[in-house]
């Protein structure tokens, strides 16, 4: 809802909308091939380039927007940093996780659904 405001009162932020939605189906693209036969390191690597690569792209969605925008999604991506959902994407990119990587291509889907459902949760419309 904050995010929703925030780009609401920012009169340059017009196709932020379409910006973001742009980069959640690159995202969700990119997800749904990766290639499936890549070890488990790899795999992690590659959903981990994919889920940076998200942020980077909704940063530059954004950037036509009021600074708070800006600062808004970063606030909002660091604070769901602290949703408890074991295996979230920010669990398994952030580094050291200690992520069962066997865990990774039968996760996938839930990863997938916990990130829309996060999202939904972020922008209401």
């Amino acid at each position: 809802a904050y995010l929703v405001q925030a780009v609401r009162a920012a009169g340059r932020c017009d196709a932020v909308f379409r910006g973001f939605s742009d980069c959640l189906l690159r995202l969700g693209d990119n997800m749904a091939k990766y290639p499936q036969d890549l070890d488990d390191k790899r795999n992690l690597q590659t959903i981990c380039t994919y889920w940076d690569d998200f942020h980077a792209c909704t940063l530059t969605a954004l950037t036509d927007c009021q600074e708070g925008a800006r600062d808004l999604w970063e606030k909002l991506r660091r604070e769901s940093k602290n949703l408890d959902f074991q295996g979230s994407l920010f669990e398994l990119c952030g580094g050291g996780s200690g992520a069962a990587p066997s865990l990774l291509p039968p996760a996938l889907p839930l990863l997938l659904a916990a990130l829309w459902a996060a999202l939904v949760t972020w922008l209401p419309f």
